[in-house]
């Protein structure tokens, strides 16, 4: 027990943890981008699906358990960005990070910039916080028109604009974060790298488009509100 907590509180075994907290995320991003794609179906399919997951048992104990992953893994990329500054206080003349790309050098502000993002998602469509955001019950109806939330939401260009900037920024974080991932839990061979090297932009693509095209399709109008009778 001592040298599991020696190796959790260690560099290493933080960077396995914020690689494992890091997979559950992705998973998690993976099953929201399906669950948001309803909406192309119809508006019923959206709010039936929203209305099943607002009436499980279990989604106070998921929304939680993500908290926490995401709390862990925030917390984690701070300790270990500030210990790497502390391992070379002194910069060289000659940048030695040149390899490194976009996504690897900004890992830290673009996590500050998602974290801010996720906090501006929950107050959004989540708490409900905002003028475009309703949770009333319509006469004879049992569930909450979350389709019509999305639509009204993303018809304003503020709130579209820094969706689709946000959805960006997360895919550059992505970039490096799969490829640290899979390095950091130990698979190094050759094959490994040239998989990871291909599926890795090809879900970080994938994914993003999942997102936006959402707020796109509404915005220019393929996504409405139905018109009142």
């Amino acid at each position: 027990m001592h040298k599991l907590k020696n190796f959790l509180i260690s560099p290493i075994g933080g960077k396995v943890l914020m690689a494992l907290s890091g997979a559950m995320i992705i998973l998690f991003l993976v099953g929201h981008a399906l669950g948001n794609l309803l909406i192309f179906s119809s508006q019923n399919s959206l709010n039936t699906y929203a209305y099943w997951l607002q009436n499980s048992p279990m989604l106070w104990v998921f929304r939680v358990t993500m908290l926490l992953l995401l709390v862990l893994h925030s917390v984690l990329a701070v300790r270990i960005y500030f210990q790497n500054k502390s391992a070379r206080p002194i910069q060289y003349e000659v940048n030695t990070d040149i390899q490194l790309t976009l996504s690897a050098k900004t890992m830290i502000f673009s996590g500050l910039i998602i974290l801010v993002f996720i906090i501006f998602h929950i107050i959004h469509l989540t708490l409900g916080w905002m003028p475009t955001t309703s949770f009333e019950v319509a006469q004879g109806e049992k569930m909450i028109d979350v389709y019509a939330n999305v639509v009204r939401g993303f018809q304003q260009p503020a709130i579209t604009f820094l969706y689709v900037i946000s959805i960006l920024v997360i895919g550059l974080h992505l970039h490096h974060s799969i490829k640290s991932l899979f390095q950091t839990l130990g698979f190094h061979h050759l094959n490994f790298h040239q998989v990871i090297d291909l599926l890795a932009p090809a879900l970080i693509i994938v994914l993003s488009l999942a997102f936006i095209s959402i707020p796109l399709a509404v915005w220019f109008g393929f996504l409405s509100l139905p018109v009142m009778q």
